[in-house]
């Protein structure tokens, strides 16, 4: 349990943050990128905020996995080295709370013993839709399915953290975490950082009887640091069939929305890099035409290269001991404003995630589990899509056209996301949107408008 440690334990703490928020300055680069949309310069250095940022959650969502604290440290690791190789430059891969809320109703049934067929099955799978051109159906993807989809993802991550809320003190923890996060800007220094450092100072101060991550931890040396917290290399046993089977509908899950998630995260890069390199066009014969940042045809298809990367990193991160990720907008976003785009910056994150764990570990271990909870909190409700919603239904109570069909498209992916399974709701969300487009199976005798 959390115990006071008096105010050098506090000191310790303090120091640790500054420590990782100002660690990646001492790597960083001049600028020679281009600018964004807003006039900002990319210079791709490494950046001051974004492991601070993204350690938070990946330490979360290894609880609600329920493997070691630092496995999804790891996978963030093994997804950052594996996106040099070719994601789209500027993408922030790692652990991430869209996959882990399926990976979390998996392993509350099935256990761990599992997780790493579930995992290399999903980067299988993303493998061969890689190779065969499936970067180009997220332009199937409508903003209805999208939010129903984001929607059903956000409630489900929402209550998978109450368990961590069960008494008044850790409730009273997880709020000041959660609002801290919301409101505060993320910049210079993430508000994620500042919400878990408060919470977790007002939890030692005030003695509450909350557990810590190292409390939690099975294994008392989780966060002794040094060599001993590198993960071990292990070959996955061969799976029988009934294994497959019952790892099979998880992965094609994971792999969904990993996909989803990434290529969402490449858009969001070409927008704020007035670039293209993700974006499709179609000629006048309806073929498909990859542009580069100058406009011409591009002679690499970085959307395909960027799911192959995302499977090479999810595959990595099986032998291991991880549980993979995909590519982070919120990441992503805070890469951008800090100034990275590039390479560098990738790979700084994935550098400060190794010295994160091999040295900061007994700092990380002093957390306590409901301000990760109130992080994972606020990361839930930046999920749910309320503005898309909201404007949604307000269309269909005004009767607009065509505005009650793609409301219903919303709500039926939402709740079939959310009842059912993420892959099954998108899929079929997928078909209704296009069923009851212009020139769909339902509207034959109507022409597009």
């Amino acid at each position: 349990m959390l115990r006071c440690r008096g105010p050098r334990g506090i000191l310790l703490l303090l120091l640790g943050s500054l420590v990782l928020w100002s660690l990646p300055n001492f790597v960083a680069l001049p600028g020679h990128g281009n600018r964004g949309q807003r006039g900002r310069p990319f210079s791709d250095s490494a950046l001051p905020a974004l492991p601070a940022l993204a350690d938070p959650e990946a330490l979360a969502c290894s609880a609600i996995v329920g493997t070691g604290p630092l496995v999804g440290l790891w996978s963030c690791v093994s997804l950052g080295f594996a996106s040099i190789a070719g994601m789209r430059p500027g993408v922030v891969a790692g652990s991430a709370a869209v996959v882990v809320v399926p990976l979390g109703a998996f392993t509350a049934v099935h256990g761990l013993q599992l997780v790493p067929l579930v995992v290399l099955l999903a980067a299988l799978i993303e493998f061969a839709a890689g190779a065969v051109g499936f970067a180009r159906a997220v332009d199937l993807v409508s903003k209805e399915v999208l939010a129903g989809f984001l929607n059903a993802l956000g409630l489900a991550l929402l209550m998978s953290q109450f368990g961590a809320m069960s008494t008044p003190e850790a409730a009273a923890l997880a709020l000041i975490c959660a609002a801290l996060t919301q409101f505060l800007p993320s910049t210079p220094v993430p508000s994620s950082l500042i919400g878990l450092a408060v919470a977790s100072i007002v939890g030692i101060v005030l003695n509450f009887d909350v557990p810590t991550l190292a409390a939690k931890a099975k294994d008392p040396l989780a966060f002794a640091g040094g060599l001993a917290a590198l993960p071990q290399f292990q070959l996955p046993q061969l799976p029988s069939m009934e294994d497959i089977s019952i790892a099979l509908p998880c992965a094609v899950s994971i792999a969904f929305i990993s996909l989803l998630e990434t290529l969402l995260a490449a858009r969001v890069v070409d927008d704020r890099k007035c670039e293209e390199l993700c974006t499709f066009f179609y000629d006048e014969n309806g073929e498909l035409v990859i542009t580069g940042p100058d406009g011409e045809p591009a002679s690499v298809d970085v959307p395909t290269s960027t799911v192959l990367s995302l499977a090479a990193g999810n595959g990595l991160s099986v032998f291991f001991g991880g549980f993979g990720g995909c590519g982070l907008v919120p990441q992503t976003v805070l890469n951008l404003n800090s100034g990275g785009g590039g390479l560098i910056s990738v790979t700084s994150y994935a550098a400060t995630m190794i010295l994160f764990a091999l040295v900061l570990a007994p700092i990380v271990g002093q957390i306590s589990v409901p301000a990760l909870a109130g992080i994972m909190v606020a990361v839930s409700l930046d999920t749910m899509q309320f503005g898309p919603t909201f404007e949604a239904a307000k269309a269909a109570w005004a009767d607009e056209e065509g505005s009650r069909i793609r409301f219903g498209v919303l709500v039926v992916t939402a709740v079939l996301c959310y009842q059912v399974d993420f892959a099954v709701g998108i899929v079929s969300g997928v078909l209704l949107d296009r069923a009851i487009s212009p020139g769909g199976i339902f509207n034959q005798n109507k022409t597009p408008a």
